[in-house]
């Protein structure tokens, strides 16, 4: 009765305990397959990585053996063209270019040549009220020597005028008479228009005029 009563418990340990090997046999062979597959994932990894790589330099190569193609055959278009290209039309388009280059530099000229104008234009133009004052002092001055030289020549004037007045009051005039034109010659001297002048007997010294009369170089009478 006994064992009768505790063969269902022995069976229910026996299967817990094929259930626990069981579980730790699966538990052990899992890790066994997941350490075996790390070193293939890894491998694989860098034969993926490797593989990208050659692929980029492959794609990289190609791409550059076509831009250096295409550039190749744009040189040898333009090659043609130069070479297809007509003379008479080449030298217009070199007289066209050379032309606008001579313009730009004749307005950069005239731009320079306007500048340095305007730099002596201002300078003229501080200049020009100094040059002003210095005519107006020079012309001030001038008036002021004109003005003198005036009252000098006046002054010269007036002294000429009073000798004349002198003069005409000293000199006295006479008709001359037939005894007049014999008297003796002084050779000496001379009238005003050349005329001969002779001594009286007295010593006077006279000369008779185209008028006829005689006229004394002195007040003494001959």
């Amino acid at each position: 009765m006994s064992l009768l009563s505790h063969k269902p418990k022995l069976i229910a340990m026996k299967k817990t305990l094929l259930t626990l090997c069981l579980s730790l046999s699966l538990l052990i062979a899992v890790n066994s397959i997941a350490q075996d597959d790390k070193p293939s994932k890894s491998k694989a990894k860098k034969e993926m990585s490797a593989a990208d790589a050659s692929a980029k330099a492959a794609e990289k190569a190609d791409k550059k053996a076509a831009k250096d193609a295409a550039k190749s055959a744009k040189k040898d278009v333009k090659a043609t063209a130069d070479a297809t290209v007509d003379p008479a039309r080449q030298t217009v388009v070199n007289d066209r270019m050379a032309a606008a280059r001579a313009a730009k530099a004749a307005k950069k000229a005239a731009k320079d040549a306007e500048g340095k104008g305007t730099a002596a234009a201002a300078t003229t133009t501080d200049k020009a009220p100094k040059k002003a004052d210095k005519m107006a002092n020079e012309g001030t001055a001038a008036t002021g020597a004109t003005a003198n030289a005036g009252l000098k020549d006046d002054k010269m004037s007036k002294s000429s005028d009073k000798v004349a007045k002198a003069t005409k009051s000293t000199v006295k005039e006479e008709k001359a008479t037939p005894a007049d034109y014999k008297a003796p010659v002084d050779a000496s001297k001379k009238g005003p228009s050349g005329e001969k002048v002779m001594t009286g007997p007295r010593g006077g010294k006279y000369y008779i005029n185209k008028n006829g009369n005689k006229t004394y170089l002195s007040s003494v009478k001959g």
